[in-house]
């Protein structure tokens, strides 16, 4: 025996009556979501950023410490040296405070990434319940609808034959 798909059996019954009483939390749930998405992308912005900043950062430190190679082989400043020495270490220290906030960004990205996907997942629950909800809806207003055809039809059909309700002939 076939049985109808729920959105053959939906699309025979008028649904202008379904209420789906978790629809307010849905909402919620899915403006939430919004919510994270949209911090992730200032935070996938900021990282970018930060990306961006650490390979000027080292781009930098290269270039010194390439032209301070050049200078030590022209001249040979014990002073001068010293004080590129220091420069570069300093320039070192700020590329590994950058490489850390980038860790830290991206552990941020990570838990935000999680926290969208457990959101996510929230959502779909409630979309699959939605939508049981609507075939069960769409079953029970089907099977009422068929309900009241039968009777209607049973009544033409003993108006038709002359019989009255409860198997009483009618009087002619």
């Amino acid at each position: 025996m076939k049985q109808a798909t729920p959105v053959a059996v939906a699309s025979a019954v008028d649904l202008r009556g379904f209420s789906y009483p978790l629809e307010p939390y849905l909402r919620k749930q899915e403006w939430q979501l919004e919510r994270l998405e949209g911090r992730m992308a200032r935070l996938q912005q900021t990282l970018t950023e930060a990306l961006a900043q650490g390979r000027a950062l080292q781009a930098q430190f290269d270039a010194q410490a390439l032209q301070m190679q050049q200078a030590v082989q022209n001249r040979l400043d014990p002073r001068w040296y010293q004080r590129g020495l220091a420069y570069l270490a300093q320039a070192r220290c700020r590329i590994d405070d950058q490489d850390r906030e980038i860790e830290a960004l991206q552990a941020r990205r990570d838990a935000l990434k999680s926290e969208c996907i457990a959101q996510q997942r929230t959502i779909d629950g409630l979309q699959e319940h939605r939508t049981a909800a609507l075939r069960d809806y769409a079953l029970e207003a089907a099977r009422l609808a068929a309900a009241e055809a039968d009777r209607d039809w049973i009544g033409r059909m003993r108006v038709r034959t002359g019989t009255a309700i409860d198997g009483v002939e009618a009087a002619a």
